[in-house]
């Protein structure tokens, strides 16, 4: 997972579960009242980015991070997700989901004298 500083970013889930070694299988998501992807950033700041549950879209979630929230943010990153029902929060990934935030390119301002 990799967020550049200062960006709007968008990350798409589609939510398993696994029945045996091989066999994976979509989670419905209407059973839950939300889906949160908590991301915990360098500075120990956590937020938490909602996603409401949609009856059309089954398995898969889109969260969106705008780049107010990643400013000043750059280093590495630890998140997790989710769900919750009837006031109760289990998470759904079996590993934390570890990135970075990167350094945004800032292009330098051009000055144009005409003579």
């Amino acid at each position: 997972m990799f967020i550049l500083e200062g960006s709007d970013t968008q990350f798409r889930f589609h939510i398993t579960e696994k029945s045996s070694c091989w066999d994976e299988n979509d989670v419905d998501l209407t059973a839950y009242d939300n889906i949160i992807l908590m991301v915990k950033y360098a500075d120990w700041s956590i937020v938490e980015y909602l996603w409401n549950v949609d009856e059309n879209e089954t398995s898969n979630v889109v969260f969106d991070i705008y780049s107010e929230a990643t400013i000043w943010k750059v280093w590495e990153v630890k998140a997790d997700i989710w769900w919750v029902k009837d006031s109760q929060k289990h998470r759904f990934n079996e590993e934390t989901i570890r990135g970075n935030v990167l350094n945004s390119l800032k292009v330098p301002e051009w000055n144009v004298v005409s003579g």
